[in-house]
C-alpha cells in the first residue's frame, strides 16, 4: 500500500506499511526508498498526513542526509541505464505504462552478446517507483540465471566439484549460499559487482559443497582453486555500495 499526502500541504512523498506487529507509528527515512511510515493494523491512512506534517523538519533532514550518501550514479529517477560489470553490459532504460499491452522486457543478452548496450522496456510508469523496481528485478534475474548457471557450471567442473542445483534470488544482506543438499542460491545484485567479485562469490559457494563452514579445512580448498580469496573476501564487504539502494524498495 502507498500514498501521497496532500498536494495542498506540500509534503514529502511517503509510503505507508501496515504492521500487524506495530502499536504505534512510526517513521523512517532510507537511501533509495524515501520515506517510509508503519502504521498499526486498523490505522485510518487518513491519518498519516498530519502525522508528516508534524515531523516535516526531521524528515526532510534525514532525506538530506540520504541523498549525501548515496552516490550520485544513483540518485537520477528514473534511471536511464543500468551497469552491469559482471556481465559487460549496459542496459539503456525506456518506460512504459502498464496498460500498454505491447511492451515487453528486452530479451535477455547470450553469452555471445555481452559487452554490448542493450534495450530495455520497463512495463511500469517511470514515476512508479515500486513498479519500476519490481519489473527491474524480473529482468535481472532472468539474466543472472542465463550468464551465472553457465558459469557456475564451468568453475565447478574445473574443480572437481559438484552441486544439485541453483537459484537465483535477492538476498537483502547475502551474495550467495549454500545448502546442506548442495543448493546453490546466488543473488542477482551479483551482476553489479566485478567478474572477479562475482567468480569469487561462485568458488565460495562451491567449496561450501565440500565444507560447509568456514572452517581451516574450508578456507584451504577455497585458497587451493583462488589464491587471492582472502583479498577478494575482503573486498566484498565494500562491495554492496555498487547496488543502486533503490533496488531493496519494496511494494507497499
Amino acid at each position: 500500500m502507498s500514498s501521497k499526502a496532500a498536494s495542498t500541504l506540500s509534503l514529502p512523498d511517503y509510503r505507508i506499511r501496515v504492521s500487524s506487529r506495530a502499536r504505534r507509528l512510526s517513521l523512517r527515512v532510507e537511501s533509495g526508498q524515501g520515506v517510509i511510515v508503519t502504521i498499526p493494523r486498523g490505522f485510518s491512512p487518513q491519518r498519516v498526513p498530519a502525522f508528516i506534517a508534524r515531523h516535516r523538519q526531521w524528515i526532510e533532514a534525514r532525506l538530506a542526509e540520504a541523498a549525501q550518501r548515496t552516490p550520485e550514479r544513483f540518485r537520477q529517477w528514473p534511471p536511464e541505464q543500468l551497469a552491469l560489470p559482471a556481465v559487460d553490459l549496459v542496459l539503456e532504460l525506456s518506460y512504459a505504462a502498464r496498460s500498454d499491452r505491447d511492451a515487453r522486457h528486452a530479451a535477455a543478452p547470450t553469452a555471445g552478446n555481452l559487452g554490448r548496450t542493450r534495450q530495455l522496456r520497463v512495463k511500469a510508469d517511470s514515476a512508479d517507483r515500486a513498479a519500476v523496481v519490481g519489473e527491474l528485478r524480473l529482468a535481472l534475474k532472468a539474466l543472472a540465471r542465463q550468464y551465472f548457471c553457465v558459469r557456475l557450471e564451468m568453475l565447478a567442473e574445473r574443480h572437481g566439484l559438484t552441486y544439485q542445483r541453483i537459484q537465483i534470488r535477492g538476498q537483502r544482506t547475502r551474495w550467495g549460499s549454500c545448502s546442506s543438499t548442495g543448493t546453490i542460491s546466488l543473488n542477482y545484485k551479483l551482476l553489479f559487482l566485478s567478474p572477479e567479485l562475482v567468480d569469487y562469490v561462485l568458488l565460495h559457494e562451491l567449496a561450501h559443497t565440500r565444507h560447509l563452514n568456514h572452517s581451516p579445512a574450508f578456507w584451504r580448498q577455497l585458497i587451493t582453486m583462488l589464491p587471492d580469496a582472502r583479498q577478494r573476501d575482503a573486498m566484498l564487504d565494500q562491495a554492496g555500495r555498487e547496488v543502486p539502494p533503490w533496488m531493496e524498495l519494496k511494494a507497499g
